[in-house]
């Protein structure tokens, strides 16, 4: 506390902690009853407060019973130590002193003064006790009196730069606070405004309400922090025909000198316009156009904002509408504006740095996707934008970037048009695999005999893809039995396969694509840059070939017609041969064999068939008679044979029909009839119970392809339903009856 006197009183005491004693008090204040006695912690600058304003005496401990301080008279020491929690945790909390307890000998009517230990910004928790004193005397046990913050206070405005609509009202608020956010209650903050010169309102009029409101506007106001430590006042704008914007402004908020505390000697300053936030009546928008270019380089323009001419109030010796002595339309100053750029960034226009002299140049400052501000005094705004890596470019090389202007309710739209066709260098020359579309079979590695395709791009120093560039293939590694389509490539932007290469025997042979590139280099380390001569960028890919191994390929055979198939049913047979990585073997010979089912199977094959790119090849053929068919493939490279073998069997088509008479709560009887072919076959009777079926007997049919069962009612003569499946037997297909309900 920055004063000298010592009027104190228990109403600035801040009460953290009591303690009690049950010892009597000698002597003739001892007045009060046992259990009375209380040790009160205060601070004169409160709970909260900044170091500036804290003097060494503005802490104290009193003891107390319920009449108020009693004197001990120097009779007894005040035994304490301070624990300190710095704000920013650094170091961790500490005990001063670090063991034992500081003494304060004196008090003035039972009021002992206790100094804060530190001049560090934290928490601070005092914990004290009464000792015995040379007589008998009341004894307080050491406990936590006092809790207080104190650092260095910092003046905060909720808005910073403030930006207000002209011609209205606009609150200006803030806060008085400690390090940790903890806010200094009852001081003193005084406000000055600076008024701004700038924008198109000729009269600077702009100022703080009075409180209570005067008529009059003030530049100076002094307001008092609130109990979080907040404090507001309204800045005001004459409103006005033509109404003009003040821009270039600033508010000074200071703390002062709050009586019984001090200064904390805070401040902060903030720029202040006065600006237009809704477009005035008739006033337009344009964007000057973009043009196009190249990534890397900046494409420029600007936004301008005007109004109709004579808006705007110029002579602030005769308030209205007074005009300016031309036809043209006139400058919006300070309308708020927003741009934002869909593809790309905003830029300065300047390359980073510092650059290296003879690095690749083209690499714009970016400002990111958006920008705002307020226009200039010509209502312009300019601006740039670049363009790096972006997917777009990757079909066509072209990407059309779209930026927004918003100013008010209104929007306007220009386009930058960029193309990769004249890039500033050369990256890399990309040689990739084609899509799996584009192969004749499985690649990386492909098989000794099969076409690899691939694609060649040339990018730029980006990534993105330049079309129509030069570049010369070599090939090199295990080139001794090989082909290949081309060995010089023009670049493009599809993936449809621009060379292949074959190998006729296991091994890796490299591909390396040189692109003669053009180079846009760095001068100096100021981003200076000029062409320079071309330089040459390669890039390579390795296609690899393995050798097929029959013994460890797999073949096999399968059937389209699992279990029994029915007499005159088509089925086909299908021979699949992976080799040693499972891809599939293209150009083996097949032969089909077929002994059965309507006839003996001759020496010769019923089909000869060749794999295709699936590896896979077909045999199809109809059972005319019941009985089994065998099926032999005989695969072969040319060299070596593998013989694989399936069986179908046919049998007698089925009808299954199933009957049952309604006899009320009698047991319900089911009679199935197939036939006689399905003579043997079994059959699985099924209740269908909420659409799911529940077995409830199996049984063969007998020589006449019949059977019947008896099952228990359950549903006391109401309808039930009922299902039967006929299996397949060795010479019948199975079927699966009509749904029958009986009571």
């Amino acid at each position: 506390m920055n004063t000298t006197g010592i009027k104190r009183g228990l109403a600035l005491s801040a009460v953290t902690a009591l303690v009690t004693s049950g010892a009597a008090l000698l002597g003739p204040a001892a007045t009060a009853a046992p259990g009375d006695l209380k040790l009160i912690g205060a601070s004169e600058d409160g709970l909260a407060f900044d170091l500036d304003e804290h003097d060494p005496d503005d802490i104290t401990v009193t003891l107390t019973d319920s009449l108020g301080p009693v004197d001990i008279d120097d009779a007894q020491d005040l035994e304490y130590y301070w624990t300190v929690t710095p704000f920013d945790g650094s170091p961790a909390t500490v005990r001063v002193p670090a063991t034992g307890t500081d003494v304060q000998t004196v008090d003035t009517l039972g009021e002992f003064v206790v100094p804060l230990p530190t001049q560090e910004s934290g928490t601070y928790v005092l914990t004290a006790g009464l000792g015995a004193g040379p007589v008998t005397g009341p004894e307080a046990a050491m406990s936590t009196v006092l809790t207080v913050k104190a650092g260095e206070a910092q003046v905060v405005l909720d808005d910073s730069p403030l930006q207000a609509p002209a011609g209205k009202d606009t609150p200006v608020a803030g806060s008085l606070e400690l390090e940790d956010g903890t806010g200094l209650a009852g001081r003193v903050v005084d406000l000055e405004l600076t008024r701004g010169t700038a924008g198109n309102d000729p009269v600077a009029d702009a100022g703080f309400l009075e409180d209570p409101p005067s008529g009059t506007l003030v530049t100076s106001r002094a307001v008092t922090t609130d109990a979080d430590g907040g404090f507001a006042v309204t800045l005001s704008d004459p409103a006005e025909d033509g109404q003009g914007t003040e821009l270039g402004g600033s508010v000074l908020a200071a703390t002062g000198t709050t009586p019984d505390v001090g200064d904390a000697d805070a401040d902060v300053t903030v720029d202040l316009d006065l600006v237009s936030e809704t477009l005035p009546a008739g006033a337009t928008m344009a964007i000057g156009d973009l043009g196009a270019s190249t990534p890397g380089l900046p494409l420029s323009s600007q936004l301008l904002v005007t109004a109709p001419d004579d808006t705007f109030d110029a002579d602030g010796t005769q308030p209205g509408v007074q005009g300016d002595g031309d036809t043209d339309r006139d400058p919006v100053v300070g309308q708020v504006y927003a741009l934002d750029i869909d593809k790309g960034f905003f830029t300065t226009g300047s390359e980073e740095l510092p650059s290296v002299p003879g690095d690749p140049a083209g690499n714009l400052e970016s400002l990111g996707t958006s920008l705002s501000g307020l226009t200039d005094a010509n209502g312009e705004v300019p601006f740039a934008t670049g363009i790096e890596r972006d997917p777009g470019f990757d079909d066509d090389g072209l990407v059309t970037a779209t930026v927004t202007a918003t100013a008010g309710d209104r929007t306007r739209e220009a386009e930058a048009d960029w193309d990769t066709a004249f890039a500033l260098n050369g990256g890399e020359v990309k040689i990739v695999l084609s899509p799996a579309s584009e192969q004749d079979a499985a690649v990386n590695p492909a098989l000794e005999g099969n076409r690899a395709y691939y694609d060649v791009f040339t990018l730029d120093q980006f990534g993105n893809p330049v079309a129509e560039q030069s570049v010369p293939i070599d090939y090199s590694g295990d080139t001794d039995n090989f082909d290949y389509s081309e060995d010089f490539v023009t670049s493009d932007f599809d993936r449809k396969g621009d060379l292949w290469l074959v190998s006729f025997q296991p091994g890796a042979i490299k591909l390396t694509g040189t692109w003669d590139a053009p180079t846009y280099l760095y001068d100096d380390a100021a981003g200076n840059a000029s062409p320079g001569s071309s330089s040459l960028v390669t890039g390579s890919a390795t296609a690899a070939f393995y050798e097929l191994d029959f013994t460890r390929s797999r073949f096999a055979i399968e059937s389209s017609a699992p279990g029994v198939v029915a007499v005159g049913s088509a089925v086909t047979q299908t021979v699949r041969v992976l080799d040693q990585r499972g891809n599939p073997v293209r150009g083996y010979t097949v032969d089909f064999f077929r002994a059965g089912p309507d006839a003996a199977g001759s020496g010769e094959p019923r089909a000869k068939r060749v794999t295709n790119a699936q590896g896979r090849a077909f045999y199809t053929f109809v059972g005319g008679a019941v009985g089994r068919a065998r099926i032999t493939a005989q695969v072969s490279d040319g060299l070596r044979l593998r013989t694989l073998s399936d069986v179908v069997t046919f049998g007698a088509p089925v009808n299954a029909r199933l009957a049952g008479a309604s006899n009320g709560r009698a047991a319900d009887v089911l009679t199935v009839r197939a036939g006689k072919a399905a003579s043997g076959a079994r059959v699985t009777f099924y209740r269908v119970v909420k659409g799911k079926r529940v077995a409830v007997a199996t049984r063969k049919l007998d020589a006449t392809g019949t059977v019947r069962i008896t099952a228990k009612d359950r549903n006391r003569g109401r309808a039930t339903a009922y299902v039967a499946e006929v299996r397949a037997s060795g010479k019948s297909v199975a079927d699966t009856s009509n749904t029958k309900r009986v009571r």
